[in-house]
């Protein structure tokens, strides 16, 4: 294996993960951090889906056939939740 993959346990296989896709979560997990959101990341028979915690609130963010996608198409749910929060925090 290279330096530019890992191996994920999945639910029911192993999965590569690109250095693509590690940097693509860190910067997700970062943005959350920063708006005190957490975050679930779920391999499912399809691909990936992300999801969000906050509170005894949560929901879906994204999901996509890889990782990688899946974590890039979350960062925008992700800032408009975080805005709608700013707005009113109970919206949850």
């Amino acid at each position: 294996m290279s330096a530019a993959s890992a191996i994920v346990s999945g639910m029911t296989e192993d999965t590569t993960v690109t250095e693509a896709a590690m940097v693509a979560v860190k910067e997700l997990l970062e943005t959350a951090e920063r708006y005190g959101i957490g975050l679930s990341f779920e391999p499912d028979g399809e691909g990936w889906s992300v999801g969000y915690m906050r509170g005894m609130g949560g929901g879906d963010l994204s999901s996509a056939y890889d990782l990688e996608t899946a974590a890039k198409a979350a960062m925008r749910p992700l800032d408009n939740l975080h805005e709608s929060l700013s707005e009113d925090p109970t919206s949850l």
